[in-house]
């Protein structure tokens, strides 16, 4: 049997909308049931709203489940847990990179948050920014760097604890043909390297040329999930998606 890396069940997020009459229940996650496996490449798929970000936010503690359980590692997980974060690294959908930092400043503030050793810090340093081909703008301020180029530093932070739970929101966004070639190439390298990676997206092309397993997420609710090859039965993801989240709403 495959070792589950990550695991909900009834995973669950409501939201409150108050008006000056009224307050009204948002269920953005609703009732989620996931088994990640060990060293794949996982999508999850939705519309923007549809709940994966929010998932995301609730499987490295920084949004507390209405309902619902997680297991990361084997072991139940709630807000708060700090050990395991050792073992995570997260690429958010959106941030805001203090722009006064080069880029070796800014990843030697994220590898002194994990404690990462002087010598071990320098040496990961210097082999992300040549992997993703950002050596040569290492002194570079954040604030002068491409969208694309930021992107790519967003990147290199989720990765300076050498994690084994890769979560990736929106990563490709942003990223140029050149610099998506080459972004698909790590995923490919850390795959092989037995991590973990789970990219929530919704530029599916990308996503049918890089993942192992799918799932497709609407309003909060789990429509279906499966190995690609089980999934698209000779169709374009495009295609499936546009059919299983129409079918829903009918």
């Amino acid at each position: 049997m495959p070792e589950i890396i990550l695991k909900t069940r009834g995973l669950t997020k409501c939201y409150y909308s108050r008006s000056l009459f009224s307050t009204q229940k948002v269920t953005a996650v609703d009732s989620l049931d996931l088994d990640v496996e060990r060293g794949e490449i996982f999508a999850f798929l939705g519309p923007n709203g549809a709940g994966k970000t929010t998932t995301l936010s609730m499987a490295i503690g920084i949004t507390e489940p209405t309902a619902g359980e997680i297991e990361i590692f084997g072991r139940p997980f709630c807000a708060g847990d700090i050990e395991p974060l050792k073992r995570i690294g997260y690429c958010p959908e959106t941030t805001s990179l203090p722009g006064y930092f080069t880029v070796v400043e800014l990843l030697d503030f994220y590898a002194q948050i994990f404690d990462i050793p002087g010598n071990i810090k320098r040496q990961r340093i210097g082999s992300l920014l040549e992997m993703v081909g950002l050596y040569k703008e290492r002194n570079v301020l954040l604030q002068n760097l491409s969208i694309g180029q930021l992107r790519l530093v967003d990147f290199m932070q989720a990765l300076i604890n050498d994690p084994d739970l890769i979560l990736l929101d929106e990563p490709t966004v942003y990223l140029d043909p050149v610099i998506m070639e080459r972004f698909r190439g790590i995923l490919q390298h850390l795959r092989a390297d037995g991590k973990t990676i789970v990219i929530s997206s919704h530029m599916l092309p990308e996503i049918e040329r890089l993942s192992d397993r799918l799932a497709i997420i609407d309003k909060g609710r789990l429509l279906k999930v499966g190995a690609k090859k089980e999934f698209l039965h000779g169709l374009r993801l495009e295609d499936e998606f546009l059919r299983i989240v129409k079918e829903a709403h009918e």
